[in-house]
């Protein structure tokens, strides 16, 4: 058997590296655990999450972001997530186990709608380069609630992207849009 080949490419955010696959390791969409969540839904997660140093992983569809503790340095901990990913592909395993929850599209508005064709059209698919995701959380008195994960969560450029990338985007292509507001629901 060959061995699945792994890119790995810094991303804007010094603490997070993107480890890129050419497998497919989940069929859509994003899923993010701490370290220290419950990994039960998710073998890869739960590879990765054992290797010290290691504080986050995102998972999409050809790539894993791993986000480290800021006192880590990055070798041999990318070293060690190349060989734990590479195992993990070999095993052929699944990335995630899931009951894939219908989205209701229906309880969204006519405006709500429009966000998240923007989102996922021009958005989504320019964070994924850097490694990250952005998740809708709603959208109410003109305000879009957004939520950046990944090598996103806590990049320093984060701030700048949510506000002066995605929030003025978003106000161009929608009037009805007014602002953003950052959700973190990590925080307690």
């Amino acid at each position: 058997m060959s061995k699945p080949l792994i890119s790995i490419i810094e991303t804007p955010n010094p603490d997070a590296y993107v480890f890129q696959v050419q497998e497919t390791l989940v069929a859509s969409g994003t899923h993010e655990f701490l370290n220290g969540s419950d990994v039960s839904s998710s073998p890869l997660a739960k590879r990765i999450l054992l290797l010290n140093g290691v504080e986050l992983i995102m998972i999409a569809p050809k790539f894993v972001t791993v986000r480290k503790d800021p006192h880590t340095p990055w070798q041999p901990l990318a070293e060690r997530v190349a060989q734990q990913l590479n195992a993990f592909l070999i095993s052929g395993d699944m990335a995630i186990i899931e009951d894939s929850p219908e989205v209701n599209v229906d309880s969204y508005s006519e405006t709500e709608e429009q966000i998240i064709a923007v989102l996922n059209e021009e958005i989504r698919p320019a964070i994924a380069q850097d490694g990250g995701d952005v998740v809708y959380h709603g959208f109410e008195d003109g305000i879009v609630k957004l939520e950046l994960i990944g090598a996103c969560g806590t990049c320093p450029s984060s701030t700048a992207t949510l506000y002066y990338g995605i929030q003025n985007l978003l106000m161009e292509e929608i009037p009805e849009v007014t602002g953003i507001e950052e959700v973190n629901p990590h925080d307690t």
